[in-house]
């Protein structure tokens, strides 16, 4: 038996080393991929994948991109229709074998570089919708005066009442650092006559590289962000253009109704004479508890601890207003419409709008934020 064995084993040797393979032959054939890294590329660049076969072989080609087929070429010439990450498949077949690969490209939008000739300061105004108020319509209140905070810190510009908002931008993108990025000046009022106007601030990436202020818009969640017993999420408010100088009305989606009252000392038209719709405007975003009141004989409109515009703020670690005398912003602050953490590498526009629906009273009038100016924190 055990000859038997021996002399069946010889066999099947002879016969298996007899075969001869071809070299470049289909069973020899590999396929690489002309790289299989992860990648990262600009947003309006192309990425160019090669299948690199090691001989000759009758090869059938299939690139998916997030499972959809993409191309069946040897060659893939890649380019993204937005910025993201997207999951690249590669399927070469060689009779009934499979050489398959995956590789990640992530599509980034160009972070527009700091250059000698650089301003830390903003350099161009985008929006100017300011709500109804008591400065609207004078020279803090029109597009003449969102101009003045362009290049310094030195100028001036009213929101107006709840929602009235104004967007700029730098001639670069602030990067998202360690710690705080932005900074945000206006003029609040320390104890005892407290008087803060806070504005929530938010913040996009130019995504599609247009240039315009078109892309997401992500809110830098502030102390009050996570309070939903105070703050109201999704609020709207629409003011209605008395065409007199007269108090400007108004209606939430709360089932509540009120008024932007005028005073002597701004006793003109509190409605924007520039604003495109003549009869009505509407605002929408978060909106802050109110905090003025009567204090020690004094109206007073209390800060917050940190994380807004035009605000004396009291969290010293966070946003040290009485030190730096600006807001301090760290674009790691940033959430989304659900209130969950982004990570933005950087961002190019900047939107702040007043945040709290107050009236105040008869000498310092409304609520509404002010900014004289803002810069890039990471600059000197």
């Amino acid at each position: 038996m055990q000859i038997k064995k021996l002399l069946w084993l010889t066999v099947i040797l002879a016969a298996f080393f007899s075969c001869k393979k071809d070299e470049n032959g289909p069973d020899d054939v590999t396929i690489a991929l002309s790289f299989e890294k992860d990648t990262v590329i600009g947003l309006n660049a192309s990425v160019t994948i090669t299948a690199i076969p090691s001989g000759n072989a009758q090869i059938t080609h299939q690139w998916k991109v997030n499972d959809s087929i993409y191309a069946t070429t040897a060659a893939l010439v890649f380019r993204a229709p937005g910025a993201g990450v997207y999951m690249i498949t590669y399927t070469g077949k060689i009779a009934e074998r499979s050489y398959t690969h995956f590789l990640k490209v992530t599509v980034a939008p160009r972070i527009r570089p700091v250059t000698g000739s650089s301003s830390r300061f903003i350099n161009k105004i985008f929006t100017y919708a300011p709500a109804p108020g008591q400065f609207i319509n004078e020279s803090a209140g029109t597009a003449d005066g969102a101009a003045t905070i362009i290049g310094g810190r030195s100028g001036l510009v009213s929101l107006g009442a709840y929602g009235g908002y104004i967007v700029f931008g730098f001639d670069h993108s602030v990067v998202n650092k360690a710690g705080a990025d932005l900074a945000l000046y206006g003029n609040p009022l320390p104890a005892p006559r407290a008087w803060s106007e806070p504005g929530i601030v938010m913040v996009s990436q130019d995504i599609n590289e247009n240039g315009l202020p078109d892309d997401p818009w992500y809110e830098l969640a502030g102390s009050e962000y996570s309070k939903p017993a105070v703050t109201i999420r999704n609020y709207r408010i629409v003011y209605y253009n008395p065409k007199a100088t007269a108090g400007v009305t108004w209606k939430d989606n709360q089932g509540r109704n009120g008024a932007v009252e005028i005073n002597a000392a701004h006793n003109h038209s509190y409605y924007p004479s520039f604003a495109a719709n003549q009869d009505s405007l509407v605002f929408e975003g978060t909106l802050l508890p109110s905090t003025f009141t009567l204090q020690d004989g004094i109206y007073v409109n209390q800060p917050f601890a940190w994380g807004y515009a035009d605000n004396y703020a009291t969290d010293a670690q966070k946003d040290p207003y009485a030190t730096n005398t600006y807001n301090a912003f760290d674009l790691s602050w940033a959430v989304n419409e659900d209130g969950n953490p982004v990570v933005l590498p950087a961002i190019d526009f900047v939107k702040v709008y007043t945040g709290q629906n107050e009236k105040g009273y008869n000498i310092m009038g409304e609520v509404s934020t002010e900014i004289s100016g803002a810069s890039d924190l990471n600059m000197k």
